[in-house]
């Protein structure tokens, strides 16, 4: 097994915008130059402009204020004193106190206060000492306005040079008095996204006590970067770096992400299933790397790609909980596609990277899809939809399966005729061929053996074991032929015309109904699929004739003088004409449903209902509403017989407010328990952010603290507890 350390890189940045210093006037005469104040002098023999009382100095881009200013006019220096103030393109400086030289751009600011937002810095003393570079003396850094910012970062030596980069000496981040971290050396651009640091401390019961950082800045215009430093007591210390790049101007973006942790407790709080499954696996070197990139070389090329590379089939789960539930199996996979005028294209490679996972793996496979398009002049409508790859399906070695592969090569074809009867009558017969070719197909053989054993009271036991054995038979074309039509009509009904009680603009209700039928007959194909590799839904295509018969019913109004559905409801099942020895005439009833009754409620559910049982075999629903300040409250009901059975709820108060709340619940009917809970509260001060968490998955009970700057809102942190 490949061992991977990851190397933490130090790669640090400050957010400081550039300061400009004005430039002050020369001789009243002098064209540029615009000279107020309360009173004005000028002595010649000194070639000396003095200035009292609202001094105002504007030269080019540059405003410069103070109760007292001299210029002298030959060598170009200014003395400004008492409530300086220096503008220049919505940047502010602010002291008591300048001596600046117009000609050498060389001059000693002393102590002062500038606001470039979103920062607030203040100095003990300045120098610029040359045209492009600017010197900083006990620097202070913050986005937090007043005299004790509740953070703050303190650099013993700042040097802006040509008013887009910062090098700064000896750097101590503060949370109110306390000193948090140190950089001998920090480097940044000022472009782009500023810096901000994550801090999330906590406790779970399979990781103990923890801390996880994140620290995250800007490279340039186009790279970011996040390094992360997280302790965890029972597990050990993590390391991580992320490199993100992108922008809204460009034509790509993406990330790679990787993380090491040397586990101490790598099979912590894991069921005996999952250790018996692989518990074998995990060892406590842990790491993760993932790439992810999404890149358009046109408006119609696009290529995506999506890799990953894990020492285990659980540090997901362990460590990246909240990816681990939108895919539990990372995938591995590059495809790029072209958008033509009248098809569509592309080429995509997925591979298996870890051989502790199952796949499908396509190296490569390529696909030419056709819309429905017109025939020319006829009345005829075409598609079509075709690939061809290089297909293998591999196991895990703990499966007992055999790999297997094929070379496919798969072309759909299909031709419509859509015709209207009576002005209402909407017919439309189809005809289509699907030809597949497989470089291997097979014959599948099973054979009974009478196996007895004798266990250790000499009892003698006999069990079948089954063996299956396949036969290969060589390449071969499957031909499916498909023959059917689709028949509907609308029938309207306006029951009201006047205002609903239901918002402001509703106007008028009117009932749509659409009663449907698609009747579609396959013959028996001369291949059935357990002659065939199975790779996917196309390998398990077979005979098949029934009729879809379906009513839809649609209740309409008018909102903001556009058509607006208030409910959509289609029911349908299938009857089938031809059916297996096991089936019944008709399949279940199925119920698709969309409310949209108000703006500030939704509703949704689906269901199957078995009509010969009488019984739901599945149904989910979602409901939404949406309170004032996007207040919201979520519900989600999902049912599958004999196998789930649970209700999830999520509220959300205030989320805009200074206090805010977060609560999620999740039950199951099926255990009778409270499968998981979490409860957050999150405070805003002037420009932090401060929350505090519980959550209790199972047996497992989390909680932490996290603190974030209001002034940079996006936390990389992942909880993955």
């Amino acid at each position: 097994m490949m061992r991977v350390r990851l190397i933490r890189a130090v790669l640090l940045a400050v957010f400081l915008a550039a300061l400009v210093v004005p430039a002050p006037a020369q001789e009243p005469a002098e064209e540029g130059i615009e000279v107020t104040a309360d009173e004005l002098e000028y002595e010649a023999d000194q070639k000396l402009l003095k200035g009292k009382g609202n001094v105002v100095v504007t030269y080019g881009p540059d405003t410069l204020r103070a109760d007292y200013m001299t210029v002298r006019t030959d060598t170009q220096d200014a003395h400004a004193k008492g409530n300086v103030v220096h503008e220049r393109g919505g940047q502010v400086w602010r002291g008591e106190e300048i001596h600046y030289n117009f000609k050498t751009r060389k001059g000693d600011f002393g102590e002062f206060t500038a606001e470039m937002d979103p920062y607030y810095i203040k100095a003990k003393d300045s120098q610029r000492v040359s045209a492009n570079e600017f010197v900083l003396k006990n620097a202070t850094i913050t986005t937090c306005d007043g005299p004790k910012p509740e953070y703050r970062i303190h650099a013993r030596e700042a040097r802006i040079i040509n008013n887009e980069r910062l090098v700064a000496r000896h750097v101590v981040f503060f949370l109110g008095p306390v000193p948090i971290f140190y950089v001998p050396k920090w480097t940044r651009q000022f472009a782009g996204d500023k810096m901000d640091i994550d801090i999330m401390p906590g406790y779970s019961s399979r990781m103990g006590p923890f801390l996880l950082t994140a620290y995250n800045y800007r490279l340039n215009d186009v790279f970011r970067a996040a390094t992360h430093l997280d302790y965890r007591v029972k597990r050990g210390v993590g390391v991580g770096q992320d490199l993100l790049w992108g922008d809204s101007r460009l034509p790509y973006r993406g990330e790679i992400q990787g993380y090491y942790t040397q586990d101490d407790g790598p099979l912590e709080g894991r069921s005996d299933r999952d250790i018996e499954e692989f518990g074998d696996l995990i060892e406590n070197d842990r790491y993760r790397v993932r790439l992810a990139d999404v890149r358009s070389f046109s408006a119609r090329d696009t290529m995506i790609t999506e890799l990953n590379y894990v020492s285990d089939p659980g540090i997901i789960e362990d460590f990246f909980n909240r990816e681990f539930r939108d895919n539990a199996q990372p995938e591995n996979r590059v495809s790029l596609t072209h958008r033509g005028d009248q098809f569509s294209a592309g080429l995509q490679v997925n591979k298996r990277l870890n051989d502790f996972y199952e796949n499908v793996d396509r190296a490569p496979e390529a696909f030419f899809n056709v819309p429905s398009i017109q025939l020319g002049d006829s009345p005829l409508y075409y598609e079509s939809a075709n690939s061809a790859g290089l297909l293998e399906r591999v196991f895990t070695e703990k499966s007992g399966k055999e790999d297997y592969d094929a070379f496919r090569l798969d072309s759909a074809h299909m031709v419509y005729y859509p015709t209207r009867h009576f002005g209402f009558l909407n017919v439309m017969p189809r005809a289509g061929y699907r030809g597949t070719y497989y470089s291997k197909t097979f014959d599948e053989t099973a054979e009974t053996n009478i196996v007895s054993t004798v266990d250790s009271n000499d009892v003698v036991s006999i069990t079948n074991d089954v063996v299956r054995t396949r036969i290969d038979r060589g390449s071969d074309l499957r031909n499916l032929y498909e023959l059917g039509f689709e028949t509907s009509f609308k029938a309207f009904g306006l029951w009201h015309n006047e205002p609903l009680m239901l918002g402001r603009d509703d106007r008028g209700l009117r009932h749509v109904v659409e009663p449907y039928a698609r009747h579609t007959y396959i013959p028996e194909p001369n291949l059935l699929p357990e002659a065939l590799p199975q790779f996917d839904r196309v390998d398990q295509l077979t005979k098949r004739h029934d009729v879809q018969l379906g009513l839809r019913n649609r209740f309409q109004t008018k909102r903001n003088a556009r058509v607006h559905d208030l409910i959509d409801v289609d029911v349908y099942s299938y009857y089938r004409i031809e059916k297996d020895e096991d089936e019944e005439d008709f399949s279940n009833v199925f119920v698709d449903t969309r409310l949209r009754l108000q703006e500030w409620w939704a509703m949704d559910f689906d269901a199957e209902y078995d009509p010969y049982e009488g019984e739901v075999d599945k149904f989910n629903t979602q409901l939404a509403f949406l309170g004032r300040e996007d207040t919201r409250l979520s519900l989600e009901y999902r049912y599958q017989k004999d196998r789930r059975d649970q209700v999830a709820g999520e509220l959300v108060l205030f989320p805009n407010r200074n206090w805010s709340f977060t609560i999620y619940e999740r039950y199951s009917f099926e255990l009778s328990e409270l499968e998981e809970q979490s409860y957050f509260v999150q405070h805003k001060t002037r420009c932090m952010g401060y929350g505090a968490g519980f959550r209790k998955v199972g047996e497992d009970l989390q909680f932490w603290f996290q603190i974030w700057l209001l002034a940079f809102p996006n936390t990389s942190l992942e909880l993955g507890l």
